[in-house]
């Protein structure tokens, strides 16, 4: 492909050039010293002597008679005009613009010259507005620039690149969108295509940051060996990068009104180290305007050193909520556009609805039952103790009532978000195996659809009991040899405490300090010691440890305390040791029910993001890079749980503070009820994937997933241009220069006066000297001097 653009449409043209020659002139000096003198000598000496004539009128004699004589002498000379047809082959230069995404990023250009000079080279006057790809154009392709000043000597072709350079017509095709900068792989590839063209230079224009594949500098010295040079135009800011991006923020995508909702954003520094910055978080809702919400001051590090900054805030309104968390910006950066990062928030008025099963009234259940009644307002539980008599009224929340038995129906069960089973022997769930199995059946469906399970462990029945059932299916861990557990269950006389299994990151349910190195210190020394765990052999694949034994450890690492899995739509948690309420040691209740709140407020997680249970809307990737596809996946069930016969399903995605664009996804061949579509994301920003009640946009939201779509990381890490790269580059072909952007004119000199190729075709003359006209001239000039002869009486 890129050897065919290089060929096509060779730039040729006939060309017709008519010239006056002599064929019979003699040199150039006989010619001025002899012929021309002589003539006039001549001339002057045939009428110098007559006395008797008036001076005027043997002046005129004399003039008439030497051009006479020089009109003869000119026949002689043999004059005509002489023809010359040829070809003209222009050589090509091939200009080579960077279409990777860093082309996107906007300078602000601090330098006062370097701003100026760009001013002038574009004609624009807010050059901060404007991408490195669109300054591009407008320096190169604006009238007098440089794509004009080449092309009247040369024949431009013009390419894009991010490895294999594209041919393009014009600059306006340019997408600014590949993932990666690969300088060298671009220049190896076009020199193979264009090694049988006539090609005069290269130029290469680029930000110079290469990221991947083979060395820019190496590839080019091949070019020196063809005698073709390289000229590269540099974009960007040339000088020290001195920036910072915001990444993320990492946080939820749902979240209950008048929870503390927490928001980490990582700050990437380049030359501003010891500067201190604000993080601030913007957030806007249905319409109303965006307000500040939250701030958090920062220091920034060395270079590329990661800066984490959290921001809380308990939202009050609920709703769908568009978040924007922006960094303050310096007046020393050379960019602004990556201060700011976009986000979406569902703040929900829903309450979760848990459920607590608990066989004897244990220690950990007397403080686990009081933990769900008051430590959040979101949270709404009811509690069935199994070992109490018939006229103990279970526990609940002042909103609902309390429980005669456990739900026996799926609609009773599915109206929970959160089960919590503790030491819960089976015959308690149901009198025989078959009613168990049909229980635990419906428990792995409440999973399923996105509910959330979490397993206490007890000596009775949790979970050793268990073994073999359907429950252990929903178990984050691998059970351990029944043997294994007997033994290393026997002592238990060995105070412990808890191990974060990530102190570095810890999970949403172990964080109880906001402050993470406090955080580590209170799980390491400070909260109460346990003596009671349960032994399991390891983790199941994908769940996620989140406790360890400090001391005991198998094979597979230490012994788990506490884990939690995905299973597929849903949450499942398992605790394996029922001494979580010797957590008030020192501090109360106050770690004890946050514990618990987190691991309840995770395991709601799934249903609080399904608003209807008859949708599931997936989507494959949260993180995109601009370009990528994403694919979705819905599954729509009808009124009655059945999957519906469609043959398609639609969709909508939206940008932030855009509007709903309706989206076609097809069914899946040979699958009821599930459909899917792959869509494109070009631009960075925040999208949302929706289904709305009705296929319409004003009805309610059945089910949405958001996709953040960004510049790749590799694109963004170093914002200033590489003018070490590019010189190099240039200085590796013979006669290769260098320029920044605002003095790509001077590239035209840089190339030298060259003229295209000639290729004579033929040549033709046409004589005068043998021509009537030529006679006519001499019998015109001698006529007059034999009438003026004639009228002076001298002949």
């Amino acid at each position: 492909m890129i050897l065919a653009a290089i060929q096509q449409g060779t730039a040729r043209a006939i060309e017709t050039e008519e010239s006056f020659v002599f064929l019979n002139l003699p040199a150039t000096w006989l010619v001025w010293l002899v012929l021309v003198p002589g003539a006039i000598a001549i001339a002057w000496w045939s009428y110098g002597g007559i006395t008797r004539l008036e001076p005027t009128t043997r002046t005129v004699l004399a003039s008439l008679r030497a051009v006479a004589i020089l009109l003869g002498l000119l026949i002689l000379f043999q004059p005509a005009f002489e023809r010359v047809r040829y070809s003209k082959v222009r050589t090509q230069v091939h200009v080579l613009v960077d279409d990777s995404a860093s082309m996107q990023r906007r300078d602000t250009y601090p330098d006062a010259d370097q701003r100026g000079a760009l001013v002038d080279a574009s004609g624009v006057e807010d050059i901060e507005s404007m991408s490195r790809a669109q300054l591009v154009g407008k320096v190169l392709d604006r009238p007098g620039g440089l794509l004009d000043s080449l092309e009247e000597d040369y024949d431009v072709r013009l390419f894009r690149f991010e490895r294999k350079p594209l041919p393009i017509n014009s600059l306006d095709e340019l997408t600014s969108r590949g993932p990666r900068t690969q300088i060298g792989d671009a220049l190896d590839l076009h020199l193979a295509a264009a090694g049988s063209v006539n090609l005069e230079a290269v130029v290469v224009v680029s930000d110079g940051r290469n990221n991947a594949g083979l060395d820019p500098v190496e590839v080019a010295q091949r070019y020196r060996l063809v005698e073709t040079p390289i000229l590269t135009l540099g974009v960007g800011d040339p000088n020290p990068p001195r920036n910072i991006r915001l990444i993320g923020p990492h946080g939820p995508e749902d979240a209950l009104r008048e929870e503390e909702v927490v928001f980490e954003v990582t700050l990437d520094p380049e030359g501003l180290e010891d500067r201190e910055v604000t993080v601030t978080l913007h957030g806007a809702r249905d319409g109303v305007p965006s307000r500040p919400l939250a701030s958090q001051a920062a220091v920034l590090g060395p270079d590329h050193a990661p800066v984490k900054v959290r921001l809380y805030h308990a939202f009050e309104e609920a709703g769908d909520w568009v978040l924007k968390f922006a960094v303050s910006e310096l007046p020393e950066e050379t960019s602004h556009e990556d201060n700011t990062a976009t986000r979406f928030l569902r703040v929900d008025d829903e309450k979760i609805r848990v459920l607590y099963l608990e066989g004897p009234p244990r220690w950990d259940y007397r403080y686990l039952k009081n933990a769900l009644l008051r430590v959040d307002s979101a949270i709404e539980a009811q509690i069935f103790l199994f070992s109490a008599s018939g006229t103990f009224r279970q526990e609940s929340s002042p909103n609902l009532p309390a429980l005669r038995d456990i739900p026996r129906t799926r609609e009773e069960l599915f109206s929970y978000h959160v089960i919590l089973l503790g030491d819960v022997a089976p015959e308690n769930i149901a009198p025989t195996e078959a009613q168990l199995e049909d229980w635990l059946g419906m428990l792995v469906e409440f999973v399923e659809f996105g509910g959330g399970v979490g397993f206490v462990f007890g000596d009775h029945a949790m979970p050793e009991r268990y073994r073999r059932t359907t429950l252990e299916d929903l178990l984050p861990v691998v059970l351990d040899d029944p043997a294994v557990v007997t033994a290393e269950t026997r002592d238990r006389s060995t105070p412990f405490r808890a191990r974060l299994a990530n102190p570095a990151v810890p999970h949403e349910i172990t964080r109880l300090l906001r402050d993470d190195d406090a955080n580590r210190r209170l799980w390491s020394s400070q909260l109460g010691e346990m003596f009671v765990y349960y032994p399991v052999k390891q983790l199941k694949p994908g769940a996620i440890s989140l406790l360890e034994h400090p001391t005991a450890s198998n094979r597979f690492g230490p012994r788990v305390l506490a884990a939690t899995a995905h299973y597929p739509r849903g949450n499942t948690f398992f605790l394996a040791t029922d001494e979580s309420w010797r957590w008030r040691h020192v501090f109360g209740e106050v770690h004890q029910d946050r514990f618990w709140r987190n691991v309840v407020r995770h395991l709601a997680s799934g249903r609080l993001q399904r608003r209807d249970d008859r949708v599931a809307l997936r989507v494959n990737k949260s993180t995109l890079d601009t370009g990528g596809q994403v694919r979705v996946s819905l599954e729509m069930l009808d009124e009655d749980y059945r999957p519906t016969s469609d043959g398609e399903a639609v969709v909508f995605l939206r940008e932030a503070d855009g509007v709903p664009i309706k989206r076609v996804l097809q069914a899946e061949p040979g699958e009821i009820g599930r459909f899917r579509g792959s869509f494109t994301l070009d631009d960075p920003g925040s999208y949302s994937f929706l289904v709305f009640a009705g296929d319409n946009p004003s009805d309610e939201v059945l089910a949405r997933e958001d996709v953040f779509v960004q510049i790749p990381d590799r694109e963004q890490a170093d914002s200033s241009q590489d003018v070490a790269t590019l010189e190099q580059i240039a200085a590796a072909t013979a006669g290769g220069e260098y320029r920044f952007l605002a003095d790509a004119s001077e590239l035209v000199d840089a190339l030298g006066e060259r003229r295209p190729f000639e290729n004579e075709i033929d040549r033709s003359l046409r004589p005068i000297w043998d021509s009537f006209w030529s006679l006519l001239g001499l019998l015109v000039v001698l006529g007059a001097e034999w009438l003026l002869r004639k009228r002076a009486r001298l002949i």
